[in-house]
């Protein structure tokens, strides 16, 4: 009976120390799986600000809007100026706030008293970002886009998530401030949640207050536990507290997680902890301080552990029917043990084939999270209007091949295009026609075919001003190039009765070429050449093109091309 006891207890270590390793494993397992999925949804997130920063600056950069902020921010304009520069801004936005469902936007001062919007209730109000972000508002001020939430609850605001740029008059001078208010309900939430993992798993974001910024799969569920009332919604609303935690002055408090990520620590618990629903979970956190909300992966415990409970099970129940057939028949020990080793090698196998189920899920959901950032990647690249490269990439295309030509030896030549009275069109024909022309000129530069080798690019360089770049490209070729984009661009025929461009009623462009053949010559200076001879078409009565080569180039050639181009 002695030997009987000493190895049933050699066998309870053995099968608690499998247990024990089993157990870490799927711990691992889950704890990559969290941090995974964290770390993707967190670059998602950052690409995403980065291209809405990046939208703002540029609207607030765009002449339409600083020459509208211009008029509206001076009392005494014209009631039929400021009708006009209003409606400006309303067309300016109408595509972004189509384009991301936007709630609001609001054109202010600078001391934050709203001077148009399109919402009308608010103008002459403060807008609470200055009174509540004094210190993000004042970086604002200082020339910063920037990425702002975290207002505080008793504002009672049903916003918490914007982006504010500056707006510049024409002398560089601070005049207003642009503010747009996000619909964190789409794009937001939608990226947010790519990040959930298994059945019960949530990606959520959450301010400084604990207060949840994206929405919460749990919708139903919280009504039904009344932390939300009918028909209202996470957003905004549900602060991440335990529900079933009360202090001493009967409030609750921040869950386990909102408590350390909201002190800027990054980290994860598998030991378990309640949720805002009070379920147990497991989960991975971290605080973002550049954009200053938290973010976390998060996945019901039992969930997330079923195939160790249930394999613990499995070998316990095994233990215990060996330990008491052990006891009853000495002699069938040996075929007992055999069997307890048979389930347990049979759990392990079970978990295996279950965690590569799961690894094969987590692959899928990475696979949908890089389809999403090439997309945002994309976004950030191409001119929303168009559908052409923007300058954004052209700046960063012109630069690579700058250095490559210098490496190479090579020549590189710069185009600048511009719409001829492009401003006459819009005027006469309307914003929405002009958008239209700008499409129509650029899919006629791009089809002459002058940019297929992969050093080449026609890029929308701001406004009516495109680009072309020529890589390894001689004078004649240049030369043929420009020629072709203004006889594309008259043979498209697209109309312009109040054209001032000489016998023209249809859309023209003017082309200011540069070449640089050796490395004695900077970028910035090349550009320069390119913007004066595009000055110089202009000067020769436009529908043409002009080169202004460097200096050290000026023997060969300082060409004032053809008059015209027929």
């Amino acid at each position: 009976m002695a030997m009987v006891s000493i190895f049933s207890l050699a066998i309870l270590a053995i099968v608690f120390t499998a247990l024990e390793n089993i157990e870490q494993e799927v711990e691992h397992k889950v704890k990559e799986s969290l941090q995974t999925v964290l770390r993707a949804t967190q670059e998602a997130h950052h690409i995403w600000i980065q291209h809405r920063l990046l939208e703002l600056s540029n609207a607030a950069q765009s002449e339409s809007v600083v020459r509208s902020a211009s008029i509206i921010s001076q009392p005494d304009s014209p009631s039929i100026m400021r009708a006009n520069a209003e409606a400006s801004v309303k067309r300016s936005f109408a595509l972004m706030m189509e384009t991301y469902q936007d709630k609001a936007y609001w054109l202010s001062d600078l001391n934050g008293q709203v001077l148009y919007s399109n919402r009308s209730r608010d103008i002459h109000q403060t807008h609470p970002l200055f009174e509540f972000k004094t210190d993000k508002m004042e970086q604002v001020l200082t020339g910063e886009t920037l990425f702002i939430t975290g207002l505080p609850q008793q504002t009672k605001h049903s916003n918490n998530m914007y982006f504010s740029a500056p707006v510049f008059n024409a002398d560089k001078q601070l005049q207003a401030v642009l503010i747009v208010s996000v619909n964190q309900s789409d794009h937001f939430s939608r990226i947010t949640q790519l990040g959930r993992i298994w059945d019960s798993g949530e990606t959520y974001a959450f301010d400084r207050n604990g207060l949840m910024l994206s929405a919460s799969r749990f919708n139903e569920q919280l009504h039904r536990l009344g932390l939300l009332e009918p028909g209202q919604d996470a957003i905004n609303n549900l602060h991440i507290t335990d529900p079933n935690s009360a202090n001493h002055e009967n409030s609750k408090t921040l869950t386990l997680m909102a408590q350390s990520a909201t002190q800027g620590i990054t980290s994860y618990n598998l030991k378990g902890y309640p949720d805002y629903r009070g379920i147990q979970v497991v989960g991975a956190w971290t605080w973002q301080p550049t954009y200053d909300f938290g973010l976390t992966t998060e996945i019901d415990k039992a969930e997330a552990f079923q195939i160790y409970y249930r394999t613990r099970n499995i070998v316990l129940l095994g233990i215990i029917s060996s330990l008491l057939v052990a006891v009853s028949l000495f002699l069938l020990l040996y075929f007992s043990q055999r069997n307890a080793k048979q389930d347990l090698r049979q759990a392990r196998m079970v978990l295996e084939d279950r965690v590569k189920e799961r690894t094969a899920d987590l692959e899928a959901s990475q696979q949908e999270l890089r389809t999403a950032y090439r997309e945002l990647e994309k976004l950030a690249v191409t001119d929303s209007l168009t559908g052409i490269p923007n300058r954004r990439c052209a700046d960063e295309f012109l630069e690579q091949e700058w250095r490559r030509a210098q490496r190479g030896g090579y020549p590189i030549t710069i185009m600048l295009i511009d719409i001829d009275h492009f401003k006459q069109y819009n005027d006469h024909y309307g914003h929405p026609a002009g958008d239209v022309c700008l499409e129509k000129v650029a899919q006629t530069l791009i089809a002459t075919g002058i940019c297929k080798r992969p050093g080449d690019l026609i890029a929308r360089y701001g406004g009516e001003e495109f680009i072309a770049i020529l890589s390894n490209s001689d004078f004649d070729y240049a030369e043929f190039s420009a020629k072709r984009l203004v006889k594309a661009i008259n043979k498209a025929e697209i109309p312009h009765q109040f054209s001032l461009v000489e016998k023209q009623n249809h859309i023209t462009i003017s082309v200011g070429v540069s070449i640089a053949e050796s490395a004695d010559i900077g970028l910035t200076e090349i550009i320069d050449l390119a913007d004066k001879a595009l000055y110089l078409s202009k000067q020769n009565g436009r529908n043409t093109f002009r080169f202004q080569l460097p200096p050290a180039d000026s023997s060969t050639l300082h060409i004032d091309s053809s008059s015209k181009v027929d």
